[in-house]
């Protein structure tokens, strides 16, 4: 497990990253460039399709103008990682980047993200955990970003090597965890899901978070699963705004279909449908529905037993697989654990903020 320490302000923390992980981030974005234009034919670089994606949207310039701490970060990986700033922008954007390539092409992108998420009530504690599902070509390039900075609480995340994050949680107990929701409409003109997830993860209480996510305008479909120990609750949120799909206490369950939003984009369903991805979707669903895991170490069985849907392996129809599985703890002490990889690869670790 690779465990990067960033601290300071955004372009510190972004130099810790790009530096500590330059080869693994130098790696992550050649494959990365394999999977978007290999096959192609008269593909442009990828250098000329980074920057058409970031001119031809105001993805970045949203970025910069609503999180500029954020965009420095974004810059100070590039640095680190001695890349073009657009390049590491432009794979900061991986859930805008699908519709992306389908507004633009109208043909299926090559693998649609997932993930499978549970929340459980405890008597002194939530428990909130997902399996993500990422493109395959991200196997491999798994880190632990461990932050810190002014106006930044100390947060652990799960994050791919130069990317700002994935999924986590602070010191202060929030955490959050989150499916991409691709059939729901987008805005070109709005703030990307990854700097929307460290946006809300910055702040210091369920209620903040969740502030930032009513908030801010969302670029891309995405449920977001904010918890503290005193429950969870469930966002799901596109380009008109967010709508509660859950909140309280008992337990969350989410896939990659929305459960009570209803701003679809029709192409995307149609798309999404015809290629299995929402009957994959309900089926994971209505796995974790038939299932009462008991705390804790009930729903890690149950995200990692390779024998059920939960866990993704990359075939013919989907180029996805799990990319890892997380844990939080949200108690008196916050706690979490993570695996990385496929179910059968690694076991639990634990992370740990700073003694």
């Amino acid at each position: 497990m690779t465990t990067i320490a960033c601290f300071g302000t955004g372009l510190q923390r972004g130099l810790a990253h790009g530096e500590g992980a330059r080869a693994k981030v130098r790696a992550a974005l050649a494959r990365w460039e394999e999977a978007t234009l290999g096959g192609l034919p008269n593909a442009p670089s990828m250098q000329d399709y980074a920057a058409g994606f970031l001119a031809s949207t105001g993805l970045w310039d949203t970025a910069q103008r609503l999180t500029p701490d954020l965009a420095d970060e974004v810059r100070g990986i590039a640095h680190g990682a001695g890349l073009p700033e657009a390049l590491v922008a432009a794979y900061n954007l991986m859930d805008e980047q699908w519709w992306y390539d389908f507004d633009a092409s109208d043909a299926a992108p090559k693998a649609e993200p997932g993930c499978s998420l549970m929340a459980l009530q405890g008597a002194s504690h939530t428990v909130i955990a997902q399996n993500m599902d990422l493109p395959e070509f991200m196997d491999g390039s798994q880190v632990i970003l461990h932050l810190g900075g002014p106006n930044l609480p100390e947060t652990l995340l799960l994050s791919a090597a130069g990317l700002i994050g994935l999924t986590g949680m602070n010191r202060d107990g929030v955490a959050i965890c989150v499916n991409t929701l691709l059939m729901l409409r987008h805005q070109p003109r709005a703030l990307p899901v990854a700097f929307m997830l460290r946006r809300a993860l910055a702040e210091r209480s369920a209620e903040g978070a969740l502030g930032v996510l009513r908030a801010l305008p969302h670029a891309s479909g995405q449920h977001y699963a904010v918890a503290d120990r005193a429950g969870v609750t469930g966002l799901e949120c596109s380009a008109l705004g967010a709508s509660v799909s859950f909140q309280g206490q008992g337990r969350l369950l989410h896939t990659n279909h929305p459960l009570s939003s209803t701003d679809t984009d029709s192409r995307a369903m149609e798309m999404l449908t015809a290629r299995g991805r929402v009957a994959d979707s309900t089926k994971r669903l209505a796995h974790m529905e038939a299932l009462n895991p008991q705390g804790a170490e009930g729903v890690k069985a149950m995200l990692t037993d390779p024998a059920t849907p939960l866990c993704m392996v990359a075939d013919s129809a989907s180029r996805s697989q799990t990319f890892g599985s997380v844990l939080f703890q949200l108690g008196d002490t916050p706690q979490g654990q993570i695996r990385l990889g496929l179910p059968h690869r690694d076991a639990w670790q634990t992370l740990a903020f700073t003694a």
